[in-house]
């Protein structure tokens, strides 16, 4: 039987706030933009736990949560602005100057804030989003989801538990969004060398961490099997010839960008 999550203020130091909260939160953001004709959908470790049905055992009061994470699209920036506004939100000034068209945050009084991406993500590696914003009500789909993690280079704890929870809960299926999207990983990983390398790199690690994480027994056997199956169809998909041709080089060459670079 799944454990609840317990409530922390803090989690080894670092400022957590109550994941229901924030899971009741995002759903206002999501209805507010939604009245204004604006698209908005969860993504990071709320849009994990809201896809999440099952726990597997996992305590997630060690799973610190910082913030709300959105994307949304460009287009409808006044909108988001206008609805977050009107939910208690002031933006961040210096942010949203800064990178308004590409990433934009507003601070809640609680003391938690939202990070809003629009079109896209675009980290360690660059994750395209529109048109497919629209697949689910309140979140990416569970491959965009695990695609956002996979791209991570130096990837921590939160995130190995974020991807465990999606393979956890979703079959891994050709075409399905509301099922893990081979065909919309492999388009992706199998053009672009960079993002393949990383996404390897992060299987490998969650599958040797998987023991730590703190899932039960049965769980880890059906995470690491999801895992294995990604990781192999990862390898074995038809590459194009601009993955071929970067393979080239392969790692003499740094194949992602810092984060500090983008943002």
């Amino acid at each position: 039987m799944d454990r609840p999550a317990r409530s922390a203020a803090s989690v080894n130091g670092t400022p957590s706030h109550d994941i229901e909260v924030l899971r009741e939160r995002a759903r206002q953001v999501i209805e507010s933009a939604r009245r204004r004709g604006a698209v908005v959908r969860l993504a990071g470790g709320v849009g994990v736990r809201e896809r999440a049905g099952s726990l597997g055992g996992i305590d997630l009061g060690n799973r610190p949560y910082r913030d709300i994470d959105f994307v949304g699209r460009l287009r409808d920036v006044r909108a988001v602005d206008a609805s977050l506004d009107g939910l208690g939100y002031t933006a961040d000034r210096v942010v949203n100057a800064q990178f308004g068209t590409v990433r934009r945050v507003y601070h809640h009084p609680d003391g938690y804030h939202v990070d809003l991406f629009l079109d896209r993500l675009d980290f360690c590696h660059r994750i395209e989003l529109l048109g497919r914003l629209e697949l689910h009500a309140l979140t990416l789909t569970p491959a965009d989801l695990l695609l956002a993690k996979m791209q991570i280079v130096e990837r921590n704890r939160k995130d190995l538990i974020d991807a465990a929870l999606l393979l956890h809960n979703h079959d891994l299926v050709p075409s399905d969004p509301s099922a893990i999207e081979l065909d919309r990983i492999l388009t992706l990983t199998s053009n672009d060398w960079g993002l393949c390398a990383t996404a390897g790199d992060f299987l490998d690690v969650l599958r040797a961490s998987l023991p730590g994480l703190g899932f039960d027994e049965e769980p880890v056997r059906s995470i690491e099997s999801r895992a294995a199956q990604l990781a192999t169809a990862i390898t074995a998909a038809p590459k194009s010839l601009r993955w071929r041709t970067r393979d080239r080089i392969g790692r003499r060459v740094r194949w992602y960008r810092e984060v500090e670079e983008v943002l």
